[in-house]
């Protein structure tokens, strides 16, 4: 069941300070009853501004930048995959936990802004960062291939039902032609077993951009309910169109991907927030130990032997009610440079 926490139901920013160039800088809280509709009802719903434009061009900013290894804090991103020189030039580039690495995308990732709007829709009493994504498809850029985050980021921690959620940013202006976000709606529903597919899918459907016959869908069309509920030729799938500083929130059960960037000039960059509640712990179990069903790669690397509680210092949490026992993570406040 979702919520919605103030009665006016209407979409608020948090005022923030301008910088000495007049830039406001502003993250949506709240979202109104029609976007909380479409979330439950078909699993993602488009926020039309979610960034000021100011935070829009803070973030493309540091792309080039960390794109090319230039991490400001000295820390290394959890994943980064793409490489100046080493790889192909058109493949779509993505960095994995880049709030560790630059104090920008921290200030985004990490803002209570964003952790209040999902714990208000979601019911949570709090939120913490799970994973964040910078993700860029350059002109001419390869496809995502379609997959639930369910399965590489809920899966990890418990209680499982509803402990992720997904807030896509675009950076850009998202349409078909650049390859933007695609969603089969309504499949947060699909009665499937999703913590199922965690071996056999998740990396291949994410990594593998389409190269399963050149079909970026093929994950999701192994799924019984998408032979049953699709209509012919994926007539369904909605390529949702984003303006920069819109986003799409989506259920972490939703098949989602992305096709090629078929433009010769415009990239699509965007960030991609994936908050979890705050008061999850980690599925038991030590892969050093070679105990079965333990958190596996990212996750499990920042678990502490023999104990299922996440540490601030890897997870933060970046917003919690008042009435939760918890608090905002002390040390978040100091280390984001952007007043959001």
């Amino acid at each position: 069941m979702l919520r919605i926490a103030l009665p006016s139901l209407r979409a608020r920013c948090r005022a923030c300070a301008a910088d000495a160039g007049g830039r406001q800088f502003r993250i949506t809280e709240l979202v109104s009853a029609d976007v909380a509709a479409s979330f439950e009802q078909r699993g993602f719903a488009v926020v039309e501004q979610l960034v000021s434009p100011a935070v829009v061009e803070a973030l493309r900013a540091r792309f080039e930048v960390l794109f090319d290894g230039q991490f400001e804090t000295g820390t290394y991103p959890d994943e980064w995959h793409w490489r100046s020189g080493i790889s192909v030039p058109h493949a779509t580039r993505e960095i994995c936990n880049g709030w560790k690495s630059d104090r920008v995308v921290a200030s985004v990732a990490l803002s209570a802004s964003l952790g209040r709007l999902a714990s208000n829709l979601m019911g949570w009493p709090g939120a913490r960062i799970g994973q964040d994504d910078v993700l860029w498809k350059p002109p001419g850029g390869t496809p995502v291939g379609f997959h639930q985050d369910s399965s590489y980021i809920s899966t990890q921690f418990e209680p499982y039902d509803g402990n992720s959620l997904t807030i896509w940013i675009a950076l850009d202006d998202a349409d078909p032609e650049v390859g933007t976000v695609e969603y089969a709606p309504g499949s947060h529903r699909w009665a499937v077993d999703h913590r199922r597919v965690v071996d056999d899918l998740a990396d291949e459907s994410f990594h593998d951009q389409g190269g399963s016959g050149g079909d970026h869908r093929a994950a999701m069309r192994r799924c019984p309910e998408a032979t049953a509920l699709l209509a012919p030729a994926d007539a369904d799938i909605v390529a949702c169109t984003v303006a920069a500083g819109g986003a799409v929130l989506h259920h972490q059960d939703t098949w989602h991907g992305s096709g090629p960037n078929t433009s010769e000039t415009r990239p699509r960059r965007a960030l991609g927030v994936h908050l979890i509640r705050s008061d999850v712990r980690f599925r038991a179990g030590d892969a050093l130990l070679g105990e079965a069903g333990a958190p596996s790669y990212i996750y499990g690397r920042y678990k502490r032997m023999g104990e299922t509680s996440l540490d601030e210092s890897h997870f933060p949490i970046t917003w919690a009610a008042a009435d939760s026992g918890q608090q905002r993570s002390a040390f978040l406040d100091n280390y984001c440079t952007l007043p959001v």
